[in-house]
């Protein structure tokens, strides 16, 4: 197996229905739109990495039905190295239900399914010291503790998205094994105590040697290794949904990061492979092409060359 990145985290079915308004107790609503896809954060996160040109393999559960078989194929077509993923008998692959009315307010209910098993997956050091970089998405306590060590032993980079449920992370440990962290305004607050602010956000990185990235939304993003101070303003899009956008952003910015070392391009690439993913439905949808991304970013007078030229220069390998 031959990859550059393992994501680790969560595969689900996303089930997302739009409403003019949220149903109350006992009422029967129509949904206006409602669409069925594939979704879980780590799995939206390695499909755009595959769609972006990178060698990516997922380490997640699932469940051996239908939905679990069919999301592993599609992952499988779009370039994702899933043989890692467990296939659990007499379990269901995850579920995530999503409601969303007019004013954009999102109601959601997950069934975690098969990737309540995630935290017993045995993991495989010889497979993982074979990539450069491990993305773990989610607050998976013992997992993330896990792969952290082996990354820092093996001198592979570990990115770091713990989302919403990462109360029980020890993020002190963590984070002094943590190369790119990614949070957004509410995490920073509720993980480590810290505003979104430069100068708080400097101070913090300065504790851990790595990069912090928060996450701004319609804002765009900033980042800061403790010394320099970035800002990348959101790129004006239809939003059709911002599902996934997250972890599309991240896989944007670890791509760019990984292969050339300068925060304000990884920045802004990450925020256009945002903005391309929010303009259709479900989390994978939208997601963009390396050839999309440089494109929109041309549009916007921004050049990734030094990161274009990295695939090109694989290529021309391929070809000796």
């Amino acid at each position: 197996m031959s990859v550059e990145v393992f994501a680790i985290g969560r595969t689900n079915v996303d089930v997302c229905v739009h409403s003019e308004e949220m149903p109350r107790t006992g009422q029967h609503r129509i949904a206006d739109e409602g669409c069925m896809s594939s979704g879980g954060s780590a799995a939206n996160f390695a499909a755009q990495m595959a769609r972006l040109g990178v060698k990516v393999g997922l380490i997640s559960c699932v469940g051996n039905d239908l939905y679990g078989q069919s999301m592993l194929k599609n992952l499988s077509q779009i370039g994702v190295d899933t043989r890692p993923v467990l296939q659990l008998e007499n379990q269901s692959t995850g579920i995530f239900l999503s409601i969303t009315d007019k004013t954009g307010r999102r109601m959601t209910v997950v069934h975690p399914g098969a990737n309540r098993f995630l935290e017993r997956y045995v993991v495989d050091e010889a497979l993982l010291v074979r990539a450069s970089t491990i993305h773990m998405a989610g607050g998976f306590p013992m997992m993330t503790e896990r792969v952290a060590k082996i990354a820092s032993v093996n001198g592979i980079i570990f990115s770091f998205d713990p989302g919403r449920t990462a109360q029980e992370v020890d993020f002190q440990r963590i984070l002094a094994r943590t190369d790119l962290l990614f949070v957004n305004e509410r995490e920073l607050k509720e993980y480590v105590r810290v505003r979104a602010n430069e100068r708080d956000l400097k101070a913090f990185a300065k504790t851990f040697p790595g990069v912090v990235i928060v996450k701004l939304g319609e804002r765009g993003a900033v980042a800061t290794d403790g010394f320099e101070f970035y800002q990348s303003s959101a790129f004006p899009v239809d939003v059709v949904d911002t599902l996934g956008a997250g972890d599309a952003f991240a896989a944007g910015f670890v791509t760019a990061w990984t292969r050339f070392e300068n925060i304000e391009t990884a920045l802004h690439m990450a925020n256009a492979v945002a903005a391309l993913t929010v303009r259709k439905r479900g989390a994978q949808n939208g997601q963009p092409t390396m050839e999309d991304v440089a494109a929109f970013l041309a549009s916007h007078n921004v050049s990734i060359e030094p990161v274009l030229r990295t695939f090109r220069k694989r290529v021309r390998k391929r070809k000796r």
